[in-house]
């Protein structure tokens, strides 16, 4: 019987007359102790039982009587053999210290299989997710929520054109978003994601039920390429495909708002296909109307939404990106039933705030019937280390109904920069094509100096919906349109505590340039072709929230 299964042996009856000792790891690290201390003390034995007999035969040398120990005696008197009982209780000992040592081993190793069945817990940066034991199946935790506050500072001069141009914005505070949601994997090549909405989104600074903000499943089996099929927003621009808990300002630019809203934005019906690599991302898209539109329209608006960009220089230092994107929408929504109805198509957008009640849109070309419109957007990124820029141009067309109407022409621009403070950049999100927010070196935290990231940045946006328009003074010319110029500057101090939280105070002048008609009153009459424009400034404050 070797050491190591009298040892076994011993442990095993030990785990059978004490329960608590039943911890696998902690018999074996008992067991190697017990080995190695039985170890050392042969050793010593053995040193010194040959230090005795080298003294003892030294001094037999020196002629001295030593007399044997009854343990030398021992020594050389042979073994007796055990008795025959005897030699069966070690048989049955040895088989019974086996079976224990076979279950034991059974035991480990069901434990080892159960332990690797079992799914996998994680949060990264505040969202819980879990996974198969494969990988095969995951779940994730999605949520944002972003609380807005903001003042408009106008004049009593802005009163006056209440009627002409809806400037009566109301100051107060709103939930700009409140997302909850799932995402993942089902075996292996599906992805899935199903987030709803329950705040006031982009349409007014009112909470409003839940909608569906994205619902869609994807093949990914393609990797790189996704095909994707559900309610969506198309990637329609670079300032659209960056999340909403990622943009630098409480809002996007303008022009790219309107942009994404043509055929593009939250809850948007398509099926499409997307690649995104290590530093090309590209999408193709075929969209219909929205989700929540399909009780205000006879038939949806068809449409194609493209983008491809691409960061054609990367370095520990630099990153530089194009970006050029595209939508052609090829039939209007019906707005009424029959044939021959008017396809209107809309394009305007608000004060790059939504905090406003009334869903004020300070430049709008009204509603007009349309064969088909589309937009492009050409974009351009660069980063160098803990400073980022971004600028684009965007184009607008509309080709009207009935044929022969003359074509309109909109465009629009933008041009940010933002440095952060602390020195962190603002990393590149392969699966979108876009860049998304810093993470801070140091979280923020009371036991020592942990500042998190500080972000100060700057915009200016212009929005041109003038077409034909006329002069100041004079009558609109045949086929115009007087949708408004609208100039925007802004800047944001934004603070990220940790990788999940974001604080932002932020404020705006507003430049709006309209020629149109001022109601009477004010001790005046009616004035047509009159400047219905005006100047402004903003403060908001935005806690946000996104996991």
């Amino acid at each position: 019987m070797t050491l190591r299964t009298i040892l076994f042996s011993g442990a095993a009856l030990s785990v059978a007359m004490t329960p608590a000792l039943a911890n696998d790891a902690s018999i074996l690290k008992r067991l190697d102790a017990m080995q190695h201390m039985l170890e050392l003390q042969q050793k010593q034995i053995a040193a010194q039982r040959g230090e005795i007999g080298v003294l003892r035969n030294a001094l037999r040398h020196k002629g001295v009587n030593v007399p044997r120990t009854a343990a030398e005696s021992a020594e050389i008197t042979p073994p007796s053999t055990p008795s025959e009982p005897a030699q069966t209780r070690v048989v049955q000992q040895q088989v019974a210290i086996d079976e224990l040592v076979s279950k034991f081993a059974a035991l480990e190793d069901r434990a080892r299989i159960e332990k690797a069945d079992q799914p996998t817990w994680s949060i990264a940066g505040g969202r819980p997710t879990v996974t198969s034991a494969d990988g095969r199946f995951s779940l994730a935790i999605r949520a944002i929520g972003q609380y807005d506050i903001a003042y408009f500072m106008q004049t009593a001069h802005a009163l006056q054109l209440a009627a002409a141009n809806g400037p009566d914005l109301s100051s107060g505070s709103n939930w700009r978003r409140a997302q909850l949601g799932i995402q993942g994997r089902v075996f292996g090549a599906w992805n899935y994601y199903f987030n709803y909405e329950f705040g006031s989104g982009a349409s007014s600074g009112n909470e409003l039920q839940g909608r569906i903000q994205q619902a869609y499943v994807e093949y990914a089996g393609l990797a790189p390429f996704a095909f994707r099929v559900g309610a969506y927003p198309p990637s329609a621009n670079l300032e659209d495909a960056t999340s909403a808990g990622d943009v630098i300002f409480l809002e996007r630019n303008a022009a790219s708002d309107m942009s994404r809203s043509l055929a593009g934005g939250d809850g948007r019906d398509a099926i499409g296909i997307v690649y995104a690599g290590d530093s090309i991302f590209a999408s193709l898209a075929y969209s219909g109307g929205k989700v929540a539109d399909t009780s205000l329209f006879f038939d949806e608006q068809q449409a194609v939404v493209g983008r491809a960009s691409d960061v054609f220089y990367s370095d520990t230092d630099w990153k530089l990106m194009l970006s050029a994107a595209g939508t052609y929408v090829f039939r209007g929504p019906d707005a009424t039933a029959g044939p021959g109805a008017a396809r209107n198509i809309t394009l305007q957008d608000g004060p790059e705030l939504t905090t406003d009640d009334n869903s004020a849109r300070l430049v709008s070309t009204g509603a007009i019937n349309t064969e088909s419109g589309w937009n492009y957007a050409l974009e351009g990124a660069a980063e160098w280390r803990n400073v980022y820029t971004q600028a684009g141009y965007f184009g607008f067309g509309m080709d009207q109904r009935p044929p022969g109407a003359p074509t309109l022409g909109f465009d629009g621009w933008y041009a940010q920069a933002s440095w952060i403070i602390t020195g962190e950049s603002r990393p590149y999100n392969a699966a979108n094509g876009a860049f998304a927010n810093p993470k801070p070196r140091i979280p923020f935290s009371l036991d020592g100096w942990g500042p998190g990231a500080w972000e100060l940045a700057a915009r200016y946006s212009d929005l041109n919906l003038n077409d034909h328009a006329g002069v100041l003074g004079g009558a609109l010319p045949a086929g115009g349109i007087r949708g408004g110029d609208q100039r925007i500057a802004t800047a944001v101090l934004n603070w990220y505590p940790n990788s999940a939280l974001k604080f932002s105070l932020q404020w705006q002048y507003e430049q709006i340039s309209r020629i149109g008609t001022i109601p009477a009153g004010f001790g005046h009459g009616v004035l047509n072709n009159a400047e219905v424009g005006q100047n402004f400034g903003t403060f908001a404050f935005r806690s946000q929230i996104a996991l």
